[in-house]
């Protein structure tokens, strides 16, 4: 029997899985952890690893996967995504539809990874309050924590053309071919955005930053590294010294020093997944809002 990728989340929707455990979780725990993945080397294998730490961190945590698709944050239209995004509604609307005492708020842990994951977890929020079945207008207040992994970045030629190359699939044929035709591609898409027919990654960045989207009182972790060749720590830096100043919520950011792009967990494991744990254990306890460590417009300096 063919293995289900993911193991032990199954399959829900289309590129959706889902877990919830058979024991009752901890209540420092998150109730719900949101995973919306990247392009580009997301195979499973790796994404595994983030399921596998997260459930050694929460064992008794539910875990709701969305994995990204490259269409969906290049041609096809909004509502697409939101027609695929259904089962995960559903999964959230029952954790805060059955949310009692301090599950009422804080609860839910939502990761994002790259511009990928960035895009899913826009549409998701939004469409969760676009349901015209069930909406959900309260999503933000039920969110403890926001983890920004290797994102966001900024909307140069460059960077759009080394994203998307590291997006094609690893046969030679297929990346030869793939990469000369992304020039003249990558070239009328960034037209297209600067002139405002397309959305873009400042499009994507002022989002990320609306408290209609996410809410305003969330703390925020950035999680990035200074080799970063699709992402560069400056524009992650950038938007944490916004979200600071717009939303007044507390904001951390940690500087890796080498490893590549979406590939902090893979080179520093440890110090990683530390760092996720007291980020949700600091966002259990009320302190006021300060500054990252990183965020000052000097160039950071790692912790690790």
């Amino acid at each position: 029997m063919e293995a289900v990728p993911f193991n032990p989340l199954q399959p829900i929707g289309e590129n959706i899985h889902f877990l919830q455990p058979l024991e009752p979780r901890v209540t420092s725990s998150p109730a719900l952890i949101i995973l919306c993945t990247w392009l580009g080397g997301a195979t499973p294998r790796r994404i595994q690893n983030y399921i596998a730490g997260y459930r050694a961190l929460y064992t008794n945590s539910a875990v709701l996967l969305i994995t990204t698709r490259i269409l969906e944050i290049s041609a096809l239209p909004f509502n697409v995504l939101h027609t695929r995004l259904a089962p995960a509604r559903d999964v959230i609307r029952r954790f805060i539809g059955s949310a009692t005492g301090e599950e009422r708020t804080d609860s839910i842990l939502l990761h994002i990874f790259s511009h990928g994951g960035c895009n899913t977890a826009i549409q998701l929020a939004l469409s969760l309050q676009s349901d015209p079945t069930h909406p959900v207008s309260e999503f933000g207040r039920y969110l403890g924590g926001i983890i920004f992994d290797c994102c966001p970045g900024d909307t140069s030629f460059k960077r759009a053309y080394q994203a998307a190359a590291h997006s094609l699939p690893t046969s030679l044929p297929v990346q030869t071919v793939g990469k000369a035709l992304l020039y003249p591609v990558i070239g009328i898409i960034n037209g297209l955005q600067q002139t405002g027919w397309m959305g873009s990654v400042r499009d994507l960045r002022a989002q990320l930053n609306d408290p209609s989207v996410f809410g305003a009182t969330a703390a925020r972790l950035y999680l990035y590294s200074m080799a970063d060749q699709m992402v560069g720590w400056e524009d992650v830096v950038s938007h944490q010294k916004e979200a600071k100043s717009e939303l007044g919520c507390a904001v951390q950011g940690v500087a890796f020093p080498d490893a590549p792009h979406c590939g902090l967990v893979r080179d520093h494991y440890n110090q990683y997944w530390d760092e996720v744990q007291r980020f949700w254990k600091r966002g259990r306890t009320t302190r006021p809002p300060g500054l990252p460590e990183s965020a000052s417009g000097d160039k950071p300096r790692s912790r690790l």
